[in-house]
């Protein structure tokens, strides 16, 4: 490796050198934690090879550093912008340290370390930095901010979405950094924990109860990998220097998940059993998944003995991480209890995520695959991007928080610039609008799904899932699920052996006893689409079971008839202004099968034509109401008596007294 760098004399097997680029010293901080071991081995030529190389990355951060059209240190909020590097910056900030410190006779070392406190102080960043006075490395937090990051309340959106793995990314650098410093004695720079202790209290709400992560916001890559794996080291930093008491526990049921992963794998890889289609046919990628999985095993060993434990507590883990968050302005809240973690993202991976499951059941954590959940599915022809939501776009967003829960209410443009052979352009092809609430009864979530077609074109649907409750069912549940409706019991055993739809007797069903579904509106049939291959995300990590209706269809009116297949054996047109999907669910979490039957709804009549409303029991025998005005026009709407207000585009949950 020391040898193909750009100072190096040899090419690597791409034939290239490598080296001067905002991402060549990620590879370098992950490795350098196992290079303290091959000391005695290293020849004094390797040295000095090692000294090249850390000294020209850190010349070249000091003077060169460019990221796209970016120079410098830089940061902002938005993907889009090309600005949003928090975790490169972090990365970044360790190389200049690391080097500074290593090799203090070099000429550049002062400003290295100067500059190393620029780029830590801009990678957790928020907006009030801009103004802070605090003094950091002996200049007010103020004068070395570039950019904010982070939303206020630390969202993050990278890579396009609300994106969970990558909060976990920028503490995994941290920790690298801090622990080979004190390994080797040598000074941990007071910028680094820039805002890293008020980052790390979201983030932990973001961790099920056995160490894997609640990526509210959906998720890029390899499920249960990758910003997965970078969580291990994570954990320890935040045990050592953030004193969570619940850190190490965390830590050690993940390592649970990758002992059970490797027992199930059929080669002797971490991997060979769950993505061992990836390792006939991409085999780069693959390697590159188990490459990580050693690396943050290694950490482990290596840092583990010099964490410093935080004190223990009284208080459970589920106690510690209770209660409401939210990101208004990225569109993303989140309440959570020991029952039921309820979640709603519509600046997701795709767009368009909700969860509403136990956060602390290993069994009902399993089912959690978060691509478009619990929102509709609707793809026209030319779309192939089901899992990047690249044919969507979200129009509007509020969100409502109260406590216990939240209610969210927003619309989404579907069949957005889709491509059809010989020119063929459409784009705008109908609009899902949605309700989502977390009821306070540390239970139930309730949703309303509108899909309505463009009123003023035909377009030709090749997919249409209405409800879309997503339920992973792989080697972390033994392949197996067992849902009781209203006939029985039944198992579902992955993968079936060619796709199905089975039919769902009743309106509602259990998922092995830790989740319920019950349709309140809309058909009376469930289905669940089942797939030979795995589904979930890219990378078709996890077989997933799909939950969901068969969708509405028919004349301009919209009408009641049901359509055909989920997926279309050819494209069919639609009419203008025709209603796709039209429906009203509750989610229940931590019940089974005598709860989910016993729970009473309906649909409330609100006299608008885009108004929807629903009332449910919740868990405590209290009636809810939930109202959405999907409209471009306030409505005052009766709800069993009462008058709600119903601004345009938001959605209400009102407890209702019967007599």
């Amino acid at each position: 490796a020391l040898a193909t760098h750009l100072t190096g004399t040899r090419t690597g097997n791409d034939g290239r050198q490598w080296g001067h680029a905002w991402i060549s010293m990620l590879g370098i901080e992950r490795g350098m934690h196992g290079v303290p071991l091959l000391d005695d081995d290293l020849t004094p030529d390797d040295h000095a090879a090692l000294r090249r190389v850390l000294t020209s990355e850190a010349d070249w951060l000091l003077h060169e550093a460019r990221r796209g059209d970016q120079t410098g240190v830089f940061a902002g909020l938005w993907n889009e912008s090309g600005k949003n590097v928090p975790e490169s910056n972090i990365w970044s900030g360790a190389l200049l340290w690391r080097a500074a410190h290593l090799y203090p006779d070099a000429p550049g070392a002062a400003a290295w370390a100067d500059r190393a406190h620029d780029y830590f102080i801009n990678g957790i960043s928020v907006p009030s930095d801009a103004t802070n006075e605090a003094a950091v490395a002996g200049k007010p937090v103020r004068d070395r901010f570039a950019g904010a990051n982070f939303f206020p309340n630390y969202a993050l959106d990278h890579h396009g979405y609300f994106n969970v793995g990558y909060m976990a990314i920028c503490v995994s650098n941290a920790a690298m950094l801090a622990f080979d410093m004190r390994r080797a004695g040598l000074p941990v720079p007071d910028s680094l924990t820039h805002h890293h202790a008020d980052m790390w209290g979201v983030l932990r709400r973001m961790i099920f109860g056995n160490g894997r992560l609640a990526r509210i916001g959906g998720d890029s890559r390899v499920r249960y990998s990758y910003c997965q794996e970078y969580l291990l080291p994570a954990l320890l930093f935040a045990a050592d220097t953030l004193g969570d008491p619940h850190a190490l526990s965390l830590a050690e049921q993940q390592l649970a998940l990758i002992e059970q992963e490797m027992a199930a794998s059929d080669d002797g890889t971490f991997y060979g059993r769950r993505m061992g289609t990836m390792r006939d046919s991409n085999p780069h990628y693959f390697t590159r998944l188990e490459s990580d999985r050693a690396v943050v095993l290694a950490m482990l060993l290596n840092y583990l003995p010099l964490v410093r434990r935080p004190p223990l507590t009284a208080a459970s883990f589920e106690e510690s991480v209770a209660g409401g968050w939210a990101e208004p302005e990225h569109g993303a809240c989140l309440h959570r209890s020991s029952r039921r973690l309820a979640s709603f993202s519509w600046r997701s991976r795709g767009l368009t995520t909700a969860l509403c499951l136990p956060p602390g059941d290993p069994t009902a954590i399993s089912t959690a695959e978060w691509a478009r959940n619990l929102a509709p599915v609707v793809r026209f022809l030319g779309d192939t991007d089901s899992d990047e939501g690249t044919h969507r776009r979200l129009l509007a967003h509020t969100t409502e928080t109260f406590p216990g829960g939240f209610a969210t209410c927003g619309s989404v443009m579907e069949g957005v610039d889709t491509r059809i052979d010989e020119g063929g352009l459409c784009t705008d092809q109908a609009v899902t609008h949605l309700a989502f609430a977390a009821l306070p009864d540390d239970r139930t979530c309730v949703g309303m799904q509108l899909v309505i077609a463009a009123t003023d074109r035909v377009g030709y649907l090749v997919e249409v899932k209405g409800l879309h409750l997503n339920i992973g069912n792989d080697l972390f549940n033994g392949f197996r699920r067992t849902l009781i409706d209203a006939a029985g019991a039944r198992t579902l055993v992955a993968p079936p052996p060619w796709e199905e739809v089975v039919r769902v007797e009743g309106s509602w069903l259990t998922v092995d006893e830790v989740l319920g579904l019950s349709l309140l509106y809309g058909g009376d049939e469930l289905l669940i689409h089942r797939s030979h291959e795995r589904r979930g995300g890219r990378y078709h990590s996890l077989y997933v079971e799909e939950i969901t209706i068969p969708p509405l269809g028919g004349g301009p009116d919209g009408g009641r008839r049901r359509a055909g297949p989920l997926h279309a054996s050819r494209p069919r047109p639609t009419q203008p202004g025709e209603i796709l999907v039209d429906l009203g669910f509750a989610v229940l979490s931590g019940v089974g099968a005598e709860e989910t039957a016993a729970v009473t709804g309906g649909v409330l009549d609100l006299g608008a034509e885009m108004a929807r409303g629903v009332w449910v029991t919740g868990a405590e025998g209290q009636r809810y109401a939930v109202v959405a005005n999907f409209g471009a026009e306030a409505i005052m709407a009766e709800v069993f008596g009462e008058g709600v207000a119903l601004a345009p585009g938001t959605c209400r949950v009102v407890a209702v007294q019967v007599p």
